[in-house]
């Protein structure tokens, strides 16, 4: 099975967290691929999936920033800001990148560890209760990072993600 022909939970997930703005509402931040990044701001994760040419789907700032992407493959992908506004920081001094996926009945433990060996740079998990099988990448903007930074880990994970796909249902058996 295509990763992108599952159908994607992020939207919901998203919806979930919290009162959505249009997308665009705080654009401000032009991307700059030198820029250094401390703390991620909407703006700033709206001016990154920009300049990957991906549309912002939805977007939220209660605190904590929130985006739902998609990329020009149609995958899905969430964006979420971490210890936001913390030690006196303002902004979010980390952000988790995933794509996730109703959890095929084909995933196992032992799949999933697998697609976690093969695929050491993204975390693959599920989640039975909810039903999900997903893929993470975590980033640390304490003391800086480049936009190009945080731009080649959303690439990762997008690249990434189909092949631990395949590996967690079995698909690549096929």
């Amino acid at each position: 099975m295509n990763c992108r022909k599952s159908r994607p939970l992020a939207l919901a997930f998203a919806l979930a967290a919290s009162a959505l703005l249009p997308s665009g509402a705080s654009a401000q931040s032009v991307y700059s691929a030198d820029r250094i990044i401390q703390s991620a701001h909407l703006d700033d994760l709206e001016a990154v999936v920009a300049s990957l040419g991906h549309e912002v789907v939805k977007a939220a700032d209660n605190g904590s920033v929130s985006m739902l992407a998609k990329a020009d493959n149609d995958v899905v992908y969430i964006l979420d800001g971490t210890a936001c506004d913390a030690n006196g920081v303002p902004g979010c001094q980390g952000v988790l990148l995933q794509v996730r996926y109703d959890l095929p009945d084909s995933v196992s433990y032992e799949s999933v560890s697998k697609a976690n060996l093969t695929q050491a740079a993204i975390k693959t998990w599920i989640d039975i209760p909810d039903k999900t099988l997903a893929f993470s990448r975590y980033v640390v903007l304490d003391n800086g990072i480049s936009m190009a930074n945080l731009r080649q880990n959303i690439i990762v994970l997008l690249d990434l993600a189909p092949r631990a796909y395949k590996t967690a249902t079995g698909a690549e058996e096929e």
